[in-house]
């Protein structure tokens, strides 16, 4: 306790620790946050380049203009300067054998802003639009707060149900299904599928532009979030494993970390992986059923592979491929506005079941003979250096009957809280809904605690009523 304020205390410093713990803080809170890790970010950091040469992100993360409550973490951050988001989407399709086509925003409203480049979208014939078109205009009637039984469905079989062809699948909407839920379109719930159609592409015209940072994950968000808890009177522990939440009586009593030190506050906020939380609450709560659900998500993986060419091959932003193992390639030198004659490509692939376990040789190999083909001037240039970053565990894994694993932020112990992209926010595990996680923890703890407690609140502290 210092100075009367009450304390938190937060487990993880991933986004939805951060998040947490940036608005407790506004709001008056002794904020104390505990990372086992050596930096803060969670599943969104940067490290040193062991060849000494900048930042390099574990992955390539981006946002689309629809996840507000991450773009507005940024602009409390004081970092949106350091970001790029489109005026208007745009994403080059490239296939192989029948060249690029770009997918595009227009001046028409929603949901008819994407209709011209898409009538015009090269890998997918005048009948598969038109019925393409048809189970969009399906997707955006469709409420799905009256249709539970889609989440008990692959998105894959309520599209061949509504006339969807396999060309259609994986040159359309797989193409979208597997970059932002992290899985294949045959393996993902219904209900996660449209909701990115509806928020993404439908609902409003601009809410598909896609953005991304301009520098290192751990730039954008890490070091300045560290800043921003330790302005406000907060603490930051990094490097120390919370080992056990301790309960005494009905309520959580302290946090014993690596080092045998405990943590005392009023609240606590457990913002851990899902496949993390039951080795951290107390061990008489490990057979709860609450907390057993989480148990039953499971995981996808992701695999990045870095690539540092002794010159540019492409001069897009970046780019999705289709009929190709690909997926997307992001040019980090122009992204992040690099020097130099050379290019540093990252190839991301998503939902990598397939690559997760082969030799980072093979990887490298199997991908740059890929870019080879490509990209006509890979062939002549040279692989200066090269870096692979396997995520195992990248995302919980959306498949249908997933929802009812995925847990609320309120608990059964009062003073014990849930966080992470993994808990029941409606989205798919992305930076967005980690976010919206500790949001709903913060404003959880500030609805329960009496008002005395909090002294803060000041311009930068988020809106806590019950948006969604």
């Amino acid at each position: 306790m210092t100075e009367g304020k009450p304390q938190a205390i937060i487990i993880g410093g991933g986004l939805a620790g951060l998040a947490a713990a940036c608005e407790l803080a506004d709001h008056g809170y002794k904020v104390v946050l505990a990372e086992r890790r050596s930096s803060l970010g969670g599943r969104a950091y940067s490290f040193s380049d062991p060849q000494g040469q900048g930042e390099v992100d574990n992955g390539q993360h981006v946002f689309l203009k629809c996840c507000t409550y991450y773009i507005r973490f940024l602009q409390k951050l004081g970092v949106c300067d350091k970001t790029l988001l489109q005026k208007r989407l745009q994403v080059t399709v490239i296939d192989p054998h029948r060249g690029a086509s770009t997918l595009r925003s227009s001046p028409l409203p929603a949901p008819f802003h994407l209709l011209p480049s898409f009538l015009r979208f090269r890998h997918l014939s005048p009948l598969d639009k038109a019925r393409a078109a048809y189970a969009m205009l399906s997707i955006l009637f469709t409420d799905r707060t009256k249709h539970n039984k889609l989440d008990s469905i692959s998105f894959y079989r309520w599209l061949k149900d509504h006339g969807q062809t396999e060309a259609a699948i994986d040159r359309f909407w797989n193409l979208i299904v597997l970059a932002t839920l992290n899985d294949d379109i045959r393996e993902v719930s219904a209900e996660l599928a449209m909701m990115v159609f509806q928020e993404g592409f439908l609902k409003r015209a601009d809410g598909a532009n896609i953005g991304y940072a301009a520098v290192g994950l751990s730039s954008l968000i890490g070091t300045e979030a560290h800043r921003y808890i330790e302005e406000r009177d907060g603490r930051v522990i990094l490097g120390q494993k919370t080992e056990e939440l301790l309960l005494e009586g009905k309520r959580i009593g302290g946090a014993r970390l690596a080092d045998g030190s405990v943590l005392r506050g009023e609240c606590y906020v457990c913002a851990v992986p899902h496949q993390m939380l039951l080795s951290v609450i107390p061990p008489s709560l490990r057979s709860d059923p609450f907390f057993q659900r989480a148990s039953e998500l499971t995981t996808t993986p992701i695999v990045n592979i870095h690539l540092w060419y002794d010159r540019p091959l492409m001069d897009l932003d970046f780019a999705a491929f289709v009929n190709s193992e690909a997926q997307w390639v992001f040019n980090k030198s122009k992204m992040w506005h690099l020097d130099g004659k050379g290019q540093y490509l990252d190839v991301s692939l998503s939902g990598a079941r397939h690559y997760i376990d082969l030799p980072k040789e093979e990887l490298i190999e199997r991908f740059t003979r890929e870019l080879r083909r490509l990209f006509p001037k890979a062939r002549q240039a040279r692989v200066e250096r090269c870096l692979v970053v396997k995520q195992p565990q990248a995302t919980f894994a959306a498949v249908p009957g997933s929802a009812k694993y995925r847990l609320p932020c309120r608990t059964p112990i009062e003073n014990l809280f849930l966080a992470g992209d993994w808990t029941a926010t409606g989205w798919p595990a992305t930076m967005e809904s980690a976010v919206r996680s500790g949001l709903a923890c913060a404003r959880e703890i500030l609805h329960l605690a009496p008002r005395s407690e909090q002294k803060g609140g000041g311009q930068q502290a988020f809106d806590t009523s019950t948006e969604t």
